[in-house]
């Protein structure tokens, strides 16, 4: 496994300049060597995917047992980068993540001096397992690290390794001993992806692996029967996916979409409007629009279409908008708000639906 965990990445290898069709088959690859050992997540493998590839952080809730973990973990070794998993709990402190700076003492000349040693944090991929569990205090020491891709101990800037990629998990179940992530904390996450169960027949061919002793999450290690993506090969997929082309009408629509869903603007649907309690900032466009582009990519396409968009819009946008109490207790949920957003543009737009995009 590559250790990047004292260097950048960028440093080590030199990024591949690859085509659309290399890119596209090395992010194949990729995903069928994981779907080979996580059975019945196929649409959780592709937005985790389309996470990486566009270099920003994933939030992953579900409930318990639903490979959340392992997903990570074997998305680690099938690319090669350090990883590390922080259990959030009540008592974790901030330094217990980006680490702290400890006073040596010189035994013969006594002379004393701080060294900084390093915390969970410097690594490729970080799991924060079960973030919500952890103080308010805690979860912020992340924020800098997320947003920056540094973090600051006793006023020294410390460069994190790159690339630099945070996955967190909650249980959509439990509320006692839980903190609920800040709004300023969620919008730095590119995407939140909902776990939900397996299909019968991937939850048989699970229990049939576990059986024979082949189950990847209850091994120790595992190696993947494909060698690790290349260092070049994998900054010229996330280069490549970054060049992908977006048209002018296009970044209009995802204009739209953001500020129809602020219940504020002149944009939002009466339908809508009196559902939110505050829409989604202009980062939800970004992370849209390169979102769509690691997708489009995936597919193989030169260009974001608005099928790309459509597809990635709910993942994007699902925690970056709140709804009312009143919306939440007639059952009303962040995906159908999305829907109705998505479904009000297209109809604006004709040229969308028709696919000239």
């Amino acid at each position: 496994m590559t250790d990047l965990s004292s260097s950048n990445h960028s440093s080590n290898a030199s990024v591949e300049s690859l085509s659309i069709e290399a890119a596209s088959d090395a992010a194949s690859r990729l995903r069928q060597s994981i779907s080979s050992v996580i059975y019945g997540q196929d649409e959780l493998i592709s937005e985790t995917l389309a996470c990486f590839i566009a270099g920003g952080h994933l939030l992953l809730t579900g409930a318990p047992g639903l490979a959340k973990t392992t997903l990570v973990r074997v998305f680690s070794k099938a690319l090669g980068l350090t990883f590390r998993r922080i259990q959030f709990t009540p008592d974790l402190l901030p330094s217990d993540i980006v680490g702290s700076e400890i006073l040596n003492i010189d035994p013969e000349t006594s002379r004393r001096s701080f060294e900084f040693f390093r915390g969970p944090v410097f690594t490729n991929m970080l799991l924060a397992d079960e973030i919500n569990r952890a103080s308010p205090r805690t979860q912020s020491a992340l924020l800098e690290a997320m947003q920056e891709r540094t973090i600051t101990v006793a006023g020294k800037r410390h460069v994190l390794p790159q690339p630099f990629l945070v996955f967190a998990t909650q249980n959509p179940y439990e509320s006692e001993g839980t903190f609920p992530l800040p709004e300023a904390q969620m919008d730095r996450f590119l995407m939140h992806s909902l776990v939900g169960y397996p299909s019968a027949e991937a939850e048989r061919k699970m229990l049939s692996t576990h059986a024979h002793g082949d189950l990847v999450g209850e091994k120790l290690d595992w190696t993947s029967e494909e060698p690790p993506m290349a260092c070049g090969t994998l900054l010229g997929v996330m280069e490549r996916a970054r060049q992908v082309r977006v048209d002018d009408a296009l970044i209009s629509a995802v204009t739209d979409i953001v500020r129809a869903s602020r219940p504020e603007d002149s944009m939002c649907p009466k339908m809508v409007k009196d559902a939110l309690w505050y829409g989604a900032g202009p980062r939800a466009g970004i992370s849209l629009i390169s979102a769509s582009r690691a997708y489009a990519l995936m597919t193989q396409s030169e260009v974001v279409r608005w099928h790309h968009i459509k597809r990635m819009a709910r993942p994007v946008i699902r925690h970056r908008i709140r709804l009312t109490a009143h919306a939440v207790r007639d059952g009303v949920t962040a995906d159908q708000i999305v829907d109705q957003l998505l479904d009000r543009v297209q109809a604006d737009r004709g040229n969308l639906a028709l696919g000239i995009d």
